[in-house]
């Protein structure tokens, strides 16, 4: 059962996250006050484990019938739907209570934020209904990066702003890309994820051509607020990687080369976030 609960808070995809949100702090700051770094660590846990149980919640009924997701805690009856709902509302709740307490006004706003984004606008309004699901959605991962830098510097500058959109800009080209692999998943539950709506070749195409535009932008990023060598290369080697790939994907258009160009994806945020810590 302990199992159960821990799935419902997708570890596998708010670590990410969480990595943004130390990544922002750490960089602001200049240093690092572990104190200040646990309590954001908590936070953003809370926060984003929150919303991701209520992810699993309010989309039961589609995780059913999708083959990736039927396996979930929900629709698996390992868990009844009241309680994974009171679960993510306390998570969130606390999350969001102590973002204000423990953190500050601003980076409060932004753990609030990011939780509006993720678990409203994109769970409960777009998901459904439009395909700018995800780009919308996406200004959760600007906001958690933006908290952490808050919190660091207290006020939130340029380089904040353009920092921040290293995550945004490359949720979706994961997202999409692992759509695709999934994409019939999607379309029989009626969820109009990119791939579904605009075709499999011209998504192909849409998609590589994003995956190579956020390795590029995280690459000028590097270039202008990091500069230290090893930095360059972390970033190099994974934004290498990500432009390999989906060039690859590109030429041969099957449904393998985009599940390579999925796993490679992430290690070039991952990377990005890292170097912008050792900056």
């Amino acid at each position: 059962m302990v199992k159960a609960y821990l799935t419902l808070l997708k570890p596998r995809v708010i670590w990410l996250l969480i990595l943004a949100s130390a990544a922002g702090y750490v960089y602001a700051a200049g240093g690092v006050d572990w104190g200040k770094l646990s309590s954001l660590l908590l936070v953003a846990l809370l926060a984003t484990g929150g919303s991701a149980t209520f992810n699993h919640y309010w989309e039961r009924d589609i995780d059913a019938v999708m083959r990736r997701t039927s396996r979930r805690p929900l629709p698996m009856g390992l868990i009844k739907p009241g309680r994974a709902l009171a679960f993510s509302l306390a998570l969130s709740a606390a999350g969001v209570a102590l973002g204000f307490l423990l953190l500050g006004l601003l980076p409060g706003a932004f753990v609030a934020l990011g939780w509006l984004f993720y678990a409203v606008v994109y769970t409960m309004w777009l998901k459904r209904r439009s395909w700018l699901n995800v780009l919308a959605g996406g200004f959760a991962g600007n906001a958690v990066f933006l908290g952490g830098y808050a919190l660091g510097r207290g006020y939130i500058d340029l380089a904040a702003v353009l920092m921040s959109f290293a995550v945004y800009l490359w949720i979706p080209a994961h997202i999409w890309s692992l759509a695709y692999k999934y994409r019939e998943d999607y379309r029989r539950a009626g969820v109009p994820m990119l791939p579904v709506v605009i075709g499999e070749q011209k998504a192909v195409a849409v998609i590589s051509v994003l995956n190579v535009a956020s390795a590029a932008y995280i690459v000028l990023l590097t270039l202008l607020f990091l500069q230290s060598p090893l930095s360059l290369l972390l970033v190099a080697v994974g934004a290498g990687a990500a432009v390999a790939s989906s060039i690859y994907a590109l030429v041969k258009r099957t449904e393998g080369a985009m599940w390579k160009m999925y796993k490679s994806s992430a290690p070039v945020l991952t990377l990005f976030l890292i170097a912008v810590m050792l900056a």
